[in-house]
């Protein structure tokens, strides 16, 4: 039965570390280090060990000494308190040491004193994680000095050889110092120590405002072989060196007679611990592995653990076999916490988001002028930066430059029925043979080019570079750089009577003679040969790469007039190739506007999130990706879609069929909220 209860229990414990996640793992190291206000001296302190002052009596206390470990061991069975006080020369420090029988018996500076029962101080001026200072002393006021680089957790020295220069000291003993036959009361610490000893630069590290990392412990021999170890902060092990559990000290401009301040941390807390959690969690895998994490994604939080940041924050790592960096960046907050494999922590502002918004806009010429006036005014209140006009009018351009928008021609690419008369040769022939000149597929606009046809690229590059260099022309924007859809949105399907659970010869194009010599000459297959058009990935990789030649010429025409250049595509790389034979992925514009029209599709805002972060990913930084969102689509949903976008990396949005002026003001207010910056540009 024993053996049954003790099979039963470990299983019960197995499960519980199996379902335990990072947080949890090291919520011993994740608790909020506590903070302290220091506060101006109004007069000269004596360093005597008395603390008989005015401003020591006013002074607040810290929080009695806890076990290092922190919650859940033993409280110390001796209380130990400090206090700081702070002028523009001295930091100053006392501490009053509950004890019945003092004893020291070190008297050499530099000897290891915490042989003995002792006080010790740790100060990171500038909270960096490195090259902080420790003093350590015991009740006949012998001192041990030194600096770290680096914690001894990441391979760090101490440097011995420094000596706090100026370093005043006493010690007040209530008590008698060695004589174990009376009982003693309590030992008192009271130091200086300049700030011209614990500056690594020409900054002052005692300044008005500034916050830096402290720790005090407590090393008590209870025992003869054991030492307690009592501190401030405690750091959820017996390591002292954590500088990122020390405590924060902040020092105020108050002196220590006037108004008080209530502590503020200078940090995201809950930003800040998932940070470390992200170090702890690589310390413990290179101690396994010896190999760091190198995705966020192999950490796996859960939701849970970063629900408590910011919508917007996001999770960063760097990292080799021996080295990485991780991050935490609160864009909102204009914030990136960063810290590396030897616990250097930093603290980088990062300039506001900047965001572009663009609306696509057929030109009415039905509406006045003053109607046009005061819309283009709305649309730059409301945080909207350029209009994708379809078609050209030089003075509704001109109205919306005089507006501070940018004016951008839109049209559309391979689907060109102007050139019916001239070219009927031009246009796209599906697998039945069926030409988009005399039966275009879904609808009669669908007037598709051949994209290998000899003269289409040309006639298209010089077209797009006349439209450029109109009057007040900021750009040009291609559409339809396509062919027809072999596959159409789902929501579709019921409007032509058709079920597209495969591809169907008739919407599948292009098989035209030229088309066919030019493959066959290439693999030496004819495609009317493929008995799996869909499977073959030459075939796909021809009209793919048809499509991407046009591109590039219309781009090299344009760009040579230092004209912008961006365009509409099908959502995600992925759904453009197999939809529309798109591989806009490996085009060279200026911005993508992925057509991302949840509705088309059946799909929630989320699907938008989903498709930004695939383009994203695609491009790479190489151009601008904005979610084109059809606004009727996103009206019950109309932040969380602007979440979906932005937060997956969408440098701004574009509306079709919208907004109104309320959901216009409802952007401008999402804007505001979140703190981004509308471009300029």
């Amino acid at each position: 039965m024993k053996q049954l209860f003790a099979f039963a229990t470990f299983l019960f414990l197995a499960l519980i570390v199996k379902g335990q996640n990072l947080t949890e793992k090291f919520e011993e190291r994740l608790t909020t280090p506590p903070g302290y206000v220091c506060y101006r001296t109004t007069s000269k302190i004596k360093i005597d060990g008395k603390l008989n002052e005015k401003d020591w009596q006013q002074a607040p206390s810290t929080a009695p000494f806890v076990d290092i470990s922190g919650d859940g061991f033993p409280i110390p069975i001796m209380s130990t308190t400090a206090k700081m006080l702070w002028d523009d020369d001295y930091l100053y420090i006392s501490a009053i040491l509950d004890e019945k029988d003092i004893k020291a018996t070190l008297k050499q500076r530099d000897t290891i004193i915490y042989h003995n029962n002792d006080f010790e101080v740790f100060i990171d001026p500038d909270g960096d994680g490195l090259n902080y200072f420790e003093i350590e002393n015991n009740a006949y006021g012998t001192i041990m000095d030194l600096i770290m680089d680096k914690p001894y957790r990441s391979g760090g020295q101490f440097m011995m050889q420094w000596d706090c220069p100026g370093l005043k000291l006493a010690i007040g003993l209530n008590g008698t110092l060695n004589n174990s036959k009376d009982t003693d009361k309590n030992w008192i610490v009271e130091m200086a120590i300049p700030q011209r000893a614990i500056k690594m630069s020409f900054d002052n590290p005692l300044k008005a405002n500034k916050y830096m990392r402290m720790n005090f412990s407590r090393v008590q021999w209870l025992k003869k072989e054991h030492e307690e170890n009592w501190v401030w902060a405690p750091t959820g092990k017996i390591d002292i060196h954590m500088p990122e559990r020390w405590g924060f000290v902040y020092l105020s401009s108050n002196k220590v007679d006037g108004a008080k301040e209530q502590f503020v941390y200078p940090y995201n807390m809950e930003a800040y611990k998932l940070l470390w959690t992200m170090f702890y969690a690589q310390q413990d895998n290179y101690s396994k592995k010896k190999n760091y994490i190198r995705n966020v994604k192999d950490f796996h939080f859960e939701p849970s653990e970063l629900d408590v940041l910011p919508n917007d924050a996001k999770l960063a790592v760097e990292a080799t076999s021996n080295s990485f960096i991780v991050s935490v960046i609160l864009p909102n907050e204009h914030v990136k916490y960063t810290v590396n494999n030897d616990g250097r922590f930093s603290v980088d502002k990062i300039a506001p988001r900047e965001v572009k918004n663009w609306v696509w806009s057929r030109v009415d010429k039905n509406k006045s002028d003053a109607e046009y006036k005061e819309w283009f005014a709305l649309l730059k209140e409301c945080g909207i930066s350029a209009v994708l006009f379809e078609g050209y009018s030089e003075k509704h351009y001109k109205l919306c430059k005089e507006a501070g928008l940018e004016a951008h021609y839109w049209k559309w690419t391979l689907n060109r029925r102007e050139v019916m008369d001239t070219h009927p040769e031009w246009f796209a022939v599906n697998r039945k043979g069926e030409s988009s000149y005399d039966k275009p597929a879904y609808v009669d606009y669908y007037r598709f080019l051949c994209p290998n046809r000899e003269g289409v690229a040309e006639y298209l590059a010089a077209d797009y570079l006349k439209e450029a260099n109109l009057p007040y022309v900021d750009g040009v924007h291609l559409d339809y750089v396509r062919f027809p859809d072999v596959v159409l949105p789902v929501s579709l399907w019921k409007n032509y009577g058709i079920k597209q659970t495969e591809e169907l010869p008739e919407y599948d194009y292009c098989y035209c003679e030229v088309c066919q010599e030019k493959f066959k000459a290439q693999t030496g297959v004819n495609p009317l040969d493929i008995e799996f058009p869909m499977q073959s990935q030459s075939w796909l990789n021809f009209r793919y790469d048809a499509v991407t030649n046009v591109v590039d010429k219309i781009t090299e025409a344009v760009k040579k007039e230092n004209k912008y250049i961006s365009g509409a595509v099908f959502p995600g790389p992925t759904m453009a190739r197999n939809m529309v034979r798109q591989d806009w992925g490996n085009w060279s514009i200026d911005a993508y506007f992925p057509m991302i029209y949840n509705g088309f599709y059946y799909e929630g805002p989320q699907w938008i999130g989903r498709s930004v972060k695939e383009s994203v990913q695609t491009v790479n930084g190489r151009a601008d990706i904005y979610a084109g969102i059809m606004f009727p689509d996103i009206k019950d949903n109309f932040e969380q879609a602007l979440d979906e976008a932005y937060d997956n990396g969408a440098s701004g949005v574009s509306f079709f069929d919208g907004p109104s002026e309320e959901y216009l003001r409802r952007l401008k207010k999402y804007l505001d909220d979140k703190g981004y910056v509308v471009s300029k540009k």
